[in-house]
């Protein structure tokens, strides 16, 4: 490759690194943007289930007053129909027999009617609650597709800027990028935080991850060899500039400071890429 032509591929990466930054970066909020759905979902999941319960509840407790109310229908018919036959009695021993029956029927009769009405007031109260929690599922139920079409519409729009992203930089690959050096130069911008190609400062530095460079390697840099350079710590692409102290580097996260040899990729990485 031409010193020339190493330029020119240069500054293809520079225009390419913006269009990457800005994809990756668009990538990444539509990953984190279905959280608040997710947690209204969990919310809506949450209700349904206690709407069950609930429901489940009001089932039991309506069987257990209708078969309350049908015991108590029944005792209070015996009752009356043994206190009928007081009347028709006019031997001594039965009709104290029979007004022992009684008595314990009233007995039974009265706990009854306080079982059903226990149970009435049970179905009413779990018949309300049932109520209220269906308003409040179908308030979340309406929350999460509200949230539902405020994400696809925003997901919309970030596709389709994604899109003409792609279709840029197509453009620019189309220019004199290779295949090979366009799938190497997608992943070290995704893995180093938008940074992807970096000028040397200070005549012998990685403006990436701040690390002293051999000074055989800055010169082969410096003389434009012909080839891409790859910083051997931090996998950056590397290009020389006479004016390098007015680079700006504002927005990009430094590496100083950290295991710059462990956040690095190796050339049988770059290979692989």
């Amino acid at each position: 490759m031409a010193d020339n032509e190493l330029q020119h591929v240069h500054s293809l990466l520079l225009q390419l690194q913006d269009l990457l930054r800005e994809k990756f970066e668009l990538e990444g909020e539509i990953e984190s943007l279905p959280a608040a759905l997710r947690g209204k979902e969990a919310k809506l999941e949450e209700a349904n289930a206690k709407y069950i319960e609930l429901n489940d509840a009001f089932t039991k407790a309506k069987q257990e007053a209708t078969s309350n109310s049908i015991k108590y229908e029944d005792a209070f018919r015996a009752r009356t129909e043994a206190e009928k036959m007081v009347e028709r009695i006019t031997v001594q021993r039965e009709y104290e027999a029979l007004t022992k029956q009684i008595d314990e029927a009233k007995v039974v009769e009265n706990a009854l009617l306080r079982a059903r009405a226990a149970s009435n007031a049970l179905v009413d109260d779990l018949g309300a609650q049932l109520n209220a929690q269906g308003v409040v599922c179908e308030e979340l139920k309406n929350e999460v597709a509200e949230e539902q079409a405020k994400i696809d519409a925003v997901l919309a729009g970030k596709r389709a800027r994604i899109n003409e992203l792609d279709a840029s930089c197509e453009a620019i690959k189309g220019d004199g990028i290779s295949d090979e050096i366009y799938s190497k130069f997608c992943k070290i911008v995704k893995n180093k935080k938008g940074l992807g190609i970096t000028p040397i400062i200070q005549g012998q530095v990685c403006s990436g991850c701040h690390m002293i460079l051999p000074m055989q390697f800055v010169n082969d840099v410096h003389l434009g060899a012909g080839s891409i350079e790859y910083c051997p710590y931090c996998s950056r692409i590397l290009y020389y500039k006479e004016d390098e102290e007015s680079i700006d580097l504002t927005g990009f996260e430094s590496e100083e400071g950290e295991d710059f040899f462990a956040g690095a990729i190796s050339d049988e990485d770059l290979d692989s890429l």
